[in-house]
């Protein structure tokens, strides 16, 4: 479908101011500064032409940098935008690690690295004027600052006026996404809602297992131990739910996984099995690069757990097998290590469900109190996966290189992975 009228007027006026910014005579000169009207104009301009426009983009901050040799409040106009982006994002569900982390993806790590200060100004404004962010946001925020080198804190870096343009270019361009978290300015009310979270000695214990699990060569130790771990939890999970009745059983919350380098698929259906095995549902946005998920906050310290244990898991796995070739002689690295990561997550999908299922099966004389609980918060589950993506569905996929899926499974017997939910697959 072609652009509208309004849209093509909009890109000649584009094309108009950046072919000024070409012969910036019409600006230069302290007498005759842009007024701020038009330095607002410009910058919306150079913002909507970031992608679609390249030349336009260059041309147009070219003019905004001339503008500021010249005295022109062209750095305050920039601030007032980014402040105003920062709120409009917190209220669509955004965080501060989600805003750094989609940067980076869709940017650079310096024009990550504006976002990141950006956004703990932003938290030292509110506290500043009496309305300090949520403890929970401020945990966010206080993460995201510890990825700053220490004695890169203090210092207030020269910042290119076109990477900040940029970064309002991509900040403009991010959509509405479930809330994680209250906002900056949310109640702590939202907390009340909350429901338990896994005993801080059990995660000790869990923790200990994983770190096992981590170290040591042996994939068959490594799986035992995992196993073993996810026991544990299963009997935390049961033993919360046996103290509840179905029509008690609160509402479930959600939480993102962030997701970076490759095979994101493979690793997305890895947290995918995770989930599934702790009764927590998973839809992958390859886009964002980032899993979210439904369960209930338990549930989720659980998947998010083990799901960043197996990731290591399977990646020191995967290096232990080394480079690939085919017949032929040409590389099969890739498609190897892809099948192996899938199938990796099928093995250990199977091994964690047959654990939980038989801490379930273990229960018998509770049986009749604990599976309507458990049904209860499933639907609930269900309920908000549907709720917040409508269109999400289920993709299967297809595995190339039966060699790296046999590894992966080790022997294991072949089963349907069944696959993750992910945006991008909806009619």
């Amino acid at each position: 479908m072609g652009r509208t009228n309004g849209q093509r007027r909009a890109a000649r006026q584009r094309r108009r101011r950046a072919e000024r910014a070409r012969r910036t005579d019409g600006f230069r000169g302290r007498e005759r500064t842009a007024p701020e009207a038009e330095i607002g104009r410009l910058l919306s301009d150079a913002i909507h032409a970031w992608e679609t426009e390249p030349d336009v983009h260059l041309a147009l901050v070219d003019l905004l940098v001339a503008l500021v040799d010249d005295g022109a409040p062209v750095d305050a106009a920039v601030a007032r935008q980014l402040e105003a982006a920062l709120d409009s994002l917190w209220q669509r569900g955004w965080t501060p690690a989600d805003l750094v982390h989609v940067t980076a993806r869709r940017a650079t790590a310096a024009h990550a690295g504006v976002v990141r200060r950006a956004v703990v100004a932003d938290g030292q404004r509110r506290a500043q004027a009496g309305a300090p962010p949520h403890a929970r946001w401020q945990a966010d925020l206080d993460d995201v600052w510890s990825d700053v080198p220490t004695a890169s804190r203090s210092a207030e870096p020269t910042v290119d006026l076109h990477v900040v343009v940029a970064v309002l270019a991509v900040l403009s361009r991010l959509p509405q996404i479930p809330a994680v978290m209250p906002g900056p300015g949310g109640s702590t009310l939202a907390d009340a809602a909350a429901t338990a979270r896994l005993d801080h000695r059990l995660l000790a214990r869990v923790r200990a297992l994983l770190a096992k699990a981590e170290s040591t060569e042996f994939d068959e130790e490594a799986e035992a131990l995992t196993a073993k771990a996810q026991e544990l939890i299963t009997r935390h999970a049961i033993a919360d739910a046996l103290a509840h009745m179905p029509d008690d059983a609160g509402d479930p919350s959600i939480r993102r996984m962030r997701i970076d380098g490759t095979y994101q698929d493979a690793k997305a259906s890895l947290l995918s099995v995770v989930a599934d095995a702790n009764r927590c549902r998973a839809v992958h946005d390859p886009e964002l690069g980032w899993v979210t998920l439904f369960g209930y906050d338990a549930d989720l310290d659980a998947v998010q757990l083990l799901g960043t244990s197996l990731l290591a898991q399977a990646t020191s796995a995967l290096v232990r097998q080394g480079p690939r070739r085919g017949r032929d002689g040409r590389s099969t690295t890739r498609s190897f290590r892809r099948a192996f990561l899938f199938g990796f997550g099928a093995r250990i999908g199977e091994r964690l469900r047959d654990a939980a299922d038989a801490e379930i099966i273990a229960t018998r004389a509770h049986r009749t109190r604990l599976l309507p609980v458990l049904a209860a918060r499933d639907d609930r589950v269900d309920d908000a996966v549907t709720a917040a993506f409508p269109q999400a569905q289920r993709r299967t996929t297809r595995i190339g290189n039966p060699l790296g899926w046999s590894a992966g499974r080790s022997a294991a017997d072949l089963a349907d992975l069944g696959g993750t939910l992910r945006l991008d697959d909806a009619p």
